[in-house]
C-alpha cells in the first residue's frame, strides 16, 4: 500500500486503519442471515443512546491486529463521541506482532472483538467468530447492509463474520465525483520547468524527455527519485497494473498479476530510465522510507516519484528552500487503469468470548451507519469539518494528515471502525489542492472486478505457499529486468521471471484461481 503519511493517497496504500466497515455483494443467500439490501450499504436509522438520562457503559475489549496501529487507547474526543452515541468504550491491546493473533485463536484466549486484516480465514470460524447474520437477525433486525457488501464478505459456509472497510461499489464511485482514490502521484520540481520552458506532458515519452533535459542541464542533480517501497507506483498506473500481487482476468482465467500484457512494457520503460540515467542504481537498496523525501528536500532530485505537492511544499518552505514541487495532474498513457477489484481491506469480528455480543453489534451497527462512518473518518460535525451539500464533500477544519492532530483526536485518516471506500475518499477532496487534481484525474482510470478481488489464498495451505515463494522470488528477480544492460536482456530476463514462476507452480495457483473466481462471480 503506500507510504501513509507521504501521500495522502495511499494509498493503498493504501496501506490503513481501525475497526473500519465495507465489503461487496452477494446473492443473498445468507445462512439464515438477515438483511435487506439498501442502496449504499450504509442506509441505516440507528437511535443513538439517550444523552439526556445516564447511561450505563459497556466496555469491550479490543485486540487490534496491527503492531504500528496508532491508537493506544480508546482516547480523544472522536471515541468519546463515539461513546456517547452508543454507550461502547473499547479497552484496545495493540499486536506485538503478526504472530500473536495465530496463537490467540489456537488458545481460544480472545477478547470481545478482534480488528484485522490478516488471518481473515482463521476468524470467519463459528466456533471462533459470531456470523454477523445471526445477531442481526437477533438483535438489530433494521441492520441494512448491501448484499454487494456480504457477497465480497461471504465465506464458502454461506455465512458473513466481518464488513470490511475500504470497498464501495462501482455505483458509489459513480455517485461520488468527488471522492478520490488513493493513487500514487509524481511531483517535478517548478523552478526547473520553468527555466526548461515549460516543456509539454502528455505522454510517458515527455516525460523521458523532460528528465533527458534535466540530466543534460544539471548533471548532478538525480532526475528521477522512488519511495524503496513505491518503485514504479505512479508508471504502473500509467500502464493500468496491478500494484505487484494478485490477479488479473485474462480472456475470463484468473492469471497471476506478471502476466498482464503490460508488464513487459512497463519494465522495459522503468529499464530504459535505469539504463539512460535518469534513476540511481542506490534507489533500489534504500534502507528506509525517507531517503527519498531527502533527495527532493535537499534540492538533489528533480523528479519525484511518489510525490504529494501539498504535503512537500510546506516541509521546503519551512526549510528555506527556494523551489516548490509541482504535482503532475494528469495520466499519461491511453493505458492507464487502476483496478478496484478489491474487497476491502480490514474487518471487525465479534468473537465467541464476546461479553456482550448485543452491545457489540448494535456498536457495529452505529459504526456502519453513515452518521458513524463521518465521526470516525471527520471527526464532530461543524466543529471538525462541514458538510458541503452544493458538491457534496465534507471541508476539513483541520489537517486530518497531521498524526500528531490525529493522536489528540483519537482518529486517523481512513475511519474508525466503520468506512467505505467513498466516504474514506471523500475527505480528500479540496479544492485548492494540486493533489486533487491528480485525483480526479486518476478517478476516470478506475476498473472494477470484486469478484477477482476475492480470489486470494488463505492460510495453510498450499496455494499461499506457492504464492509466497514466487512472491519471494520476483523481489529479486525483478532488479535483473529493471537493472538490465540492454532491452534485450531486460525482455529476456522477463521471460526467465516467468519461467521461475511456472517452476515454483504458477500453473497450479493460477487453476485454483481460476475455480475461484469463476465461484465468486455468481455472486455478483
Amino acid at each position: 500500500m503506500i507510504k501513509v503519511m507521504k501521500s495522502t493517497w495511499l494509498l493503498a496504500l493504501a496501506l490503513m486503519l481501525l475497526l473500519t466497515a465495507c465489503s461487496a455483494s452477494n446473492n443473498g443467500k445468507q445462512g439464515g442471515q438477515a438483511t435487506n439490501a439498501a442502496s449504499s450499504g450504509t442506509e441505516n436509522d440507528v437511535k443513538p443512546v439517550d444523552d439526556s438520562t445516564e447511561q450505563e457503559i459497556v466496555e469491550l475489549d479490543l485486540f487490534v491486529n496491527m503492531s504500528w496501529w496508532p491508537l493506544k487507547d480508546w482516547s480523544g474526543k472522536i471515541p468519546e463521541e463515539i461513546t456517547k452515541k452508543t454507550g461502547v468504550k473499547l479497552n484496545i491491546q495493540v499486536a506485538a506482532d503478526d504472530k500473536q493473533l495465530p496463537l490467540l485463536i489456537a488458545s481460544g484466549d480472545l477478547p470481545d472483538l478482534v480488528y484485522t486484516a490478516t488471518d481473515l480465514t482463521r476468524m470467519a470460524d463459528p466456533d471462533v467468530s459470531y456470523p454477523l447474520g445471526e445477531l442481526i437477525e437477533k438483535y438489530v433486525p433494521d441492520f441494512k447492509i448491501s448484499q454487494e457488501r456480504i457477497g465480497v464478505n461471504t465465506m464458502p459456509d454461506g455465512n458473513f463474520y466481518t464488513i470490511r472497510n475500504a470497498f464501495s461499489t462501482e455505483q458509489e464511485w459513480i455517485d461520488n465525483p468527488k471522492a478520490l482514490p488513493g493513487a500514487n502521484g509524481m511531483t517535478l520540481r517548478q523552478d526547473i520547468m520553468e527555466e526548461l520552458g515549460n516543456p509539454e506532458l502528455n505522454n510517458l515519452e515527455d516525460l523521458i524527455s523532460i528528465l533527458a533535459s534535466v540530466k543534460a542541464k544539471y548533471p548532478d542533480m538525480v532526475p528521477l527519485v522512488w519511495d524503496k517501497d513505491q518503485i514504479g507506483q505512479n508508471l504502473r498506473i500509467n500502464f493500468g497494473l496491478k500494484k505487484s500481487n494478485g490477479f488479473v482476468d485474462i480472456d475470463g482465467a484468473a492469471r497471476y498479476y506478471l502476466k498482464d500484457e503490460n508488464y513487459l512494457d512497463y519494465y522495459l520503460y522503468m529499464n530504459r530510465l535505469y539504463r539512460e540515467g535518469y534513476m540511481l542504481a542506490e534507489n533500489f537498496t534504500f534502507k528506509d522510507a525517507q531517503q527519498d523525501d531527502q533527495y527532493v528536500l535537499n534540492g538533489q532530485a528533480f523528479a519525484h516519484g511518489a510525490g504529494n505537492a501539498d504535503m512537500t511544499n510546506p516541509q521546503l518552505e519551512e526549510l528555506g528552500k527556494p523551489f516548490k514541487m509541482m504535482q503532475v495532474t494528469k495520466l499519461l498513457s491511453g493505458k492507464a487503469g487502476i483496478p478496484m477489484g478489491g474487497s476491502g481491506w480490514a474487518g471487525m469480528y465479534i468473537t465467541k468470548n464476546n461479553k456482550n455480543p448485543e452491545a457489540a453489534i448494535k456498536f457495529l451497527q452505529y459504526m456502519y451507519s453513515e452518521e458513524g462512518q463521518k465521526l470516525g473518518l471527520y471527526g464532530i460535525e461543524g466543529e471538525d469539518w462541514e458538510w458541503n451539500d452544493a458538491e457534496k464533500y465534507p471541508v476539513m477544519k483541520y489537517d486530518f494528515n497531521n498524526t500528531d492532530i490525529q493522536t489528540q483526536m483519537g482518529a486517523v485518516w481512513w475511519g474508525l471502525i466503520g468506512s467505505s471506500g467513498v466516504n474514506e475518499a471523500l475527505q480528500r477532496y479540496n479544492p485548492d489542492s494540486q493533489m486533487t487534481q491528480w485525483g480526479l484525474a486518476a478517478r476516470e482510470a478506475l476498473e472494477f472486478n470484486p469478484a477477482l478481488g476475492l480470489v486470494s489464498t488463505e492460510p495453510d495451505t498450499e496455494e499461499q505457499t506457492i504464492e509466497a515463494q514466487i512472491r519471494n522470488m520476483v523481489t529479486t528477480e525483478e532488479l535483473k529486468i529493471y537493472m538490465a544492460a540492454s532491452e534485450e536482456e531486460a525482455r529476456a530476463q522477463y521471460e526467465a521471471l516467468l519461467q521461475k514462476a511456472e517452476s515454483l507452480g504458477l500453473a497450479k495457483l493460477e487453476e485454483w484461481a481460476t475455480a475461484k473466481y469463476k465461484e465468486y462471480q455468481k455472486n455478483f
